[in-house]
């Protein structure tokens, strides 16, 4: 787990979980399923506020120190896992660090441990060997770099059937070490320090670009065309909204007053009540119990994009 100063110095470097996003498959996809390069160079040039914690990053928070326990257990080393003590900026390429889930000596080999907790147990291959999946390859090559380590054990807790704690072995690998630094170095050179994005084939995460931290009373140079699209579209959302709204009052019509109907292809359409989250009645709770609405509810700000009519 990082500390809060690791994680602003982030914006400062290009870090183990970002350098997976600078590479694409064949069909020009980011091989991290969770950014591409455009959210990369977006927190790495923008100040942006940071993201509430889900639930996976707090299930992996749970789970890092057992998982950490685990790899001393199987492989009786000693392990560091000071989160003090885990931060490494590269020597001889500074524009690449990490922070280190655990550290320690296999013998003559300075390794890292990297603590996983995943469901998607199909992605990865025989335990003991180095078949995980790209992204993990990828990670724990530049932890190697920045660290100047000779291996990396991944520690961990695959879901599935049942769930299995289970070592994996990467050795460094020179290749891969010198397409990280290649690509990483003309990522931070050609975009980040230029403030160009990179062109590629994904859209960025517009739920990051939403968190960019906007400066007051400022305007950009947006070209009307890029404008005008997200016009159109947002038309034709509204208008898809009100057709499915109406097909679906068809259907209602139809169903009457039963709960499901059979169609001719053997598949059933269901219509049953489901059991949400309780509801607050804001209105009484601050009417009757004023104290607790006061100590429970807190600023709800946010951001509308709106066109106005020229003057």
């Amino acid at each position: 787990m990082i500390t809060e100063r690791q994680r602003i110095e982030r914006r400062n470097h290009i870090g183990s979980s970002d350098v997976s996003a600078l590479f694409t498959d064949t069909d020009g996809n980011s091989l991290n399923p969770f950014a591409t390069a455009l959210d990369i160079w977006c927190e790495k040039y923008y100040n942006v506020e940071p993201l509430d914690v889900t639930e996976a990053m707090a299930r992996g928070n749970r789970y890092e120190s057992v998982l950490i326990q685990f790899a001393r257990d199987e492989l009786h080393v000693d392990i560091d896992a000071d989160p003090e003590r885990m931060n490494f900026i590269c020597e001889d390429h500074p524009v690449f660090a990490c922070n280190l889930d655990g550290f320690g000596y296999d013998g003559k080999k300075r390794f890292a441990i990297e603590a996983k907790t995943t469901s998607l147990a199909d992605e990865w291959g025989e335990p003991g060997t180095d078949q995980v999946p790209y992204t993990v390859m990828l990670q724990v090559h530049h932890q190697m770099l920045c660290a100047n380590l000779d291996r990396a054990y991944i520690a961990a807790l695959l879901g599935g059937f049942r769930l299995r704690e289970e070592i994996f072995i990467v050795d460094r690998d020179e290749r891969i070490i010198n397409a990280i630094i290649e690509t990483g170095e003309k990522f931070w050179r050609d975009h980040v320090l230029t403030g160009i994005p990179p062109e590629q084939s994904q859209p960025g995460n517009v739920d990051l670009f939403k968190r960019i931290v906007r400066v007051p009373d400022t305007y950009a140079e947006v070209p009307d065309d890029i404008i005008a699209a997200w016009e159109a579209h947002k038309r034709m959302a509204t208008e898809m909204k009100k057709a499915t709204d109406v097909a679906f009052a068809e259907v209602l019509k139809h169903l009457g007053d039963a709960e499901g109907a059979h169609m001719a292809d053997g598949r059933t359409l269901t219509y049953f009540e489901q059991n949400g989250a309780a509801r607050i009645n804001r209105t009484e709770l601050k009417e009757v119990y004023p104290a607790v609405y006061e100590a429970v509810t807190s600023p709800n700000r946010y951001r509308v994009a709106r066109i106005k009519k020229a003057r």
